[in-house]
């Protein structure tokens, strides 16, 4: 009985021996789990600090891909010089015509975007950095190419085609700022832009232009902040033409014009409140028109690339916005109304100068946003301008007006449609749609002359309907119909001196009727 009492003892002095010895090899209190990022929550959801700094960073993004079809109108224009045939009437046939080519009615469109937001706290509040990088490609009619670069005709004869272009790829800095007590610097939204095309996949008239700019913004109490804004006047500029060259004897020298240079920024201001209830804004801006003409080739003693005239004024450009919350209706349910009206400023509401009609691939006038809706056979003035050269010496500015709206409606959480629509008029001088003035005393029957500038009315209405699965990702459909509607050019034969002479009858009036699919996915 001893014996075995002191084996049972001593097995377990054994065990206890053992049994602290490994426990003296372990830790004696658990290890702080590494942390490789560190949530940074004083900015919203997303951000994250920068290892090694006191910045916190939000890595974002956006792809979109979509496919169009539409019935895409004729692009047909009357070209070359115009001839008087009957100088009492004052009426003219084209010399020659455009034929546009058969548009591309299928269209391919693909956008990624990567976004970068840094933000560091400050005694003097926040440092924000942000850069918006987008690459886009389009293939067909969304490249606003067509399928391929008509040569012009003569009536009954094709004189042949010029070099296909079915497809464009453009990157381009979309913003590009830092923000800094009150400050922001760098590549904007312009200040002026209230809607800016929040509510739907296609672009309405109004102002949705990206510039490069300075602006401060003073707060108020109740959610007033005011805005000025200085911004570079390339990115609001608008093209100027000169169509009213008339000359006895049929000979028309090759007139061009010039921007006179950058003086003077646009000065953009706005007052604005943000409330539960929604926002409303107001905002002002002031857009320098200084062009030249010159003479392309030497005419009547006047050397090529000579200074002929030169116009510099001011334009303008006002706006009034207001968006509504609809909780009562549905959670997430707004209305959108906005009214806008420029003289000599038409980037302020032709649409967005990223619309890849002229602003990505041109210098000079990157504030040209949607083009006309093609009036089929008749005058295919594409692209508005800020003023006309007329036989007056001056460069008279025109005037636009856009009413914008857009209503959101969710049926559920993630099922949501909308409706949107615009009316868009743009008028110039009687001058500017009349060059002829007075010409028929000069020269009479045979004289030629270019033609005048066509005023332009439009109504564009969007439906759309998308499913949101999961948070950032929708799939939608959207359905465009666009009617323009472009003014007689003055003196133009009537629509039987037209036929008779080979051509077809004018075509005042042109709809556009679009169906668009879309992915979008951000994060």
């Amino acid at each position: 009985m001893k014996v075995a009492k002191s084996l049972l003892l001593g097995t377990a002095a054994v065990l206890a021996t053992v049994a602290g010895a490994q426990a003296a090899d372990l830790p004696t209190r658990k290890a702080a789990p590494v942390q490789y990022v560190k949530i940074c929550d004083a900015y919203g959801a997303g951000f994250f600090y920068i290892p090694g700094t006191d910045t916190c960073l939000r890595v974002g993004g956006l792809v979109l891909a979509d496919i169009s079809v539409s019935n895409t109108p004729s692009a047909q224009a009357f070209a070359g010089p115009l001839t008087v045939t009957n100088a009492l009437s004052g009426t003219f046939v084209p010399g020659a015509i455009n034929p546009g080519a058969a548009r591309d009615a299928v269209a391919w469109g693909a956008l990624g975007r990567v976004e970068l937001d840094a933000r560091t706290q400050s005694p003097w509040g926040t440092v924000r950095s942000f850069i918006r990088i987008d690459s886009y490609f389009g293939a067909g009619a969304t490249a606003n190419t067509g399928s391929f670069t008509p040569a012009v005709l003569t009536p009954g004869l094709l004189a042949g085609l010029g070099a296909s272009r079915p497809a464009r790829e453009s990157t381009v800095l979309s913003k590009g700022f830092i923000q800094f007590a009150g400050f922001t610097m760098g590549r904007i939204q312009s200040m002026f832009d209230f809607y800016a095309d929040a509510a739907t996949f296609g672009g309405l008239r109004g102002s949705n232009q990206t510039v490069n700019g300075l602006a401060y913004t003073a707060t108020f109490g109740g959610g007033f902040s005011a805005t000025l804004s200085l911004e570079d006047d390339v990115s609001h500029r608008g093209r100027a033409t000169v169509p009213s060259v008339v000359v006895a004897g049929g000979t028309i020298p090759a007139h061009n014009v010039q921007f006179l240079g950058t003086r003077m920024p646009d000065i953009v201001a706005n007052l604005r409140v943000d409330q539960p209830w929604g926002s409303a804004q107001l905002s002002a801006a002031v857009h320098r028109v200084g062009v030249a003409m010159y003479n392309g080739a030497a005419f009547a003693g006047t050397p090529a690339n000579a200074v002929l005239n030169k116009s510099d004024s001011l334009g303008f450009a006002v706006q009034g916005g207001v968006k509504f919350n609809l909780p009562m209706l549905a959670p997430g349910d707004n209305l959108w109304l906005q009214a806008t009206y420029a003289k000599g400023a038409i980037g302020y509401v032709d649409g967005s100068n990223f619309a890849f009609v002229n602003g990505v691939n041109t210098s000079t006038n990157m504030g040209i946003g949607i083009g006309r809706v093609s009036s089929g056979n008749g005058w295919n003035q594409t692209l508005d301008g800020d003023c006309v050269f007329t036989h007056t010496g001056n460069c008279d500015k025109s005037s636009a007006f856009a009413l914008t709206g857009a209503f959101t409606h969710y049926w559920t959480p993630t099922l949501r449609s909308w409706i949107g629509a615009s009316y868009y008029s743009v008028k110039y001088s009687d001058a500017a749609t009349n060059p002829i003035f007075g010409a028929f005393l000069q020269g009479g029957a045979g004289q030629a002359f270019v033609a005048g500038v066509t005023n332009y009315r439009e109504f564009d209405v969007l439906v759309g309907l998308g499913w949101s699965p999961i948070r950032g990702f929708t799939i939608g459909t959207e359905f465009d119909w666009m009617h323009g509607i472009v003014s007689r050019p003055v003196g133009l034969g009537t629509d039987a001196v037209l036929t008779a002479a080979g051509f077809p009858a004018f075509k005042s009036q042109s709809d556009l009727f679009r169906g668009k699919l879309r992915m979008i996915r951000a994060f």
